[in-house]
């Protein structure tokens, strides 16, 4: 009986399993790797989970709730019907979502999970998520904090000291931690965060830019047209990670609208979410005890790392090397499989 990865993110999920002395990636039933954190409820009460109700944020975007992982532990409740739904409900749904994809693509019953936090989770918050666990059907046998399962995803070196910065960068949330590796032992040193700055605000950005250009207030649009901008400028910032100039073109009420997006408009749009990132990395650098030039790199992991904007600027605003791979968003789903 095989014991699952999870991480649980903010925006999108993951699941891995470790056999033949390697950790897999388990795709969903749409063939990714990436569930999106998304639950919607149907007319008739039906729950849908993953990439059917993402796509429902913009056909029924009242009936649709997202972003859920950050109020775990708050009490906070959320409404997509008639029924209201906890955080560590929802995250259920997602739990469990990603448990029987396990299975399908095992060939096994998954009664076990190892589940991936926020460092700065303090202890309530990871009780609620064993409970999201229980309440998926399965018990939740470790609890495994992100910058960890992410350091040593790739870059442990055994018997090799080396302090570094892990900045965590998701589509709600940013996570800095400071990690000393040395003797096969990952210990964090110091943690920052904001879990309300995130890949979606540099989304709302562009999309309030986008609004400027075409003499639209975004903030009095309805809600699915709201919507509908979000998602194209979702769809630009991704393009913009391979090429150089993005457009966002979209028709609403028979007229046309349309802006060109590249990497200087993009910093120019999003300076002040740039400029917090780095308060949130110089908070966690402060905190450790270390100073800059102790630090020996930054790794960046999560999708919104994936930003040429943000890995330019870092770059400029550190001395200290700037580590990236192709899999920043599985990083800490593969550093799970290691335990």
């Amino acid at each position: 009986m095989a014991v699952i990865g999870i991480d649980l993110g903010t925006t999108n999920s993951l699941g891995c399993v470790y056999r033949n002395g390697k950790t897999e990636l388990i795709p969903n039933a749409y063939g990714s790797y990436l569930t999106p954190s998304v639950v919607s409820m149907t007319e008739d009460g039906k729950l849908i989970v993953g990439q059917p109700a993402k796509d429902r944020l913009i056909t029924h975007p009242e009936r649709t709730v997202s972003s859920f992982k950050k109020d775990m532990g708050t009490g906070r409740s959320w409404k997509p019907g008639e029924k209201s739904f906890l955080p560590e409900e929802l995250s259920s749904l997602v739990i469990r979502s990603i448990v029987e994809d396990a299975q399908n693509y095992l060939g096994e019953e998954i009664e076990e999970a190892v589940i991936s936090v926020p460092a700065y989770f303090h202890d309530e918050q990871r009780v609620v998520v064993k409970r999201a666990g229980a309440l998926a059907g399965i018990h939740v046998e470790r609890i495994v904090n992100e910058p960890s399962a992410a350091a040593l995803a790739s870059y442990f070196t055994a018997n090799e000291e080396q302090n570094m910065l892990v900045f965590d960068f998701g589509g709600g949330t940013l996570d800095v931690s400071v990690v000393d590796c040395f003797e096969n032992v990952i210990s964090i040193n110091a943690i920052s965060g904001n879990n309300h700055l995130g890949g979606t605000d540099f989304d709302r950005a562009m999309a309030e830019y986008f609004c400027f250009k075409n003499g639209l207030n975004y903030y009095l649009l309805d809600l699915p047209f709201q919507q509908s901008i979000l998602r194209a400028c979702e769809q630009a910032k991704i393009k913009l990670s391979t090429q150089s100039v993005a457009e966002v073109s979209l028709v609403h009420l028979n007229k046309n609208y349309n802006c060109i997006f590249d990497e200087n408009v993009l910093f120019n749009t999003t300076h002040s979410l740039l400029e917090s990132c780095k308060n949130v990395i110089g908070k966690a650098v402060k905190d450790s005890g270390f100073s800059a030039s102790e630090l020996d790199s930054l790794i960046l992991v999560g999708g919104s790392s994936k930003m040429p904007v943000l890995q330019h600027y870092l770059s400029d605003a550190l001395n200290i090397p700037v580590l990236k791979e192709e899999n920043m968003d599985s990083l800490v789903t593969l550093g799970l499989g290691k335990y």
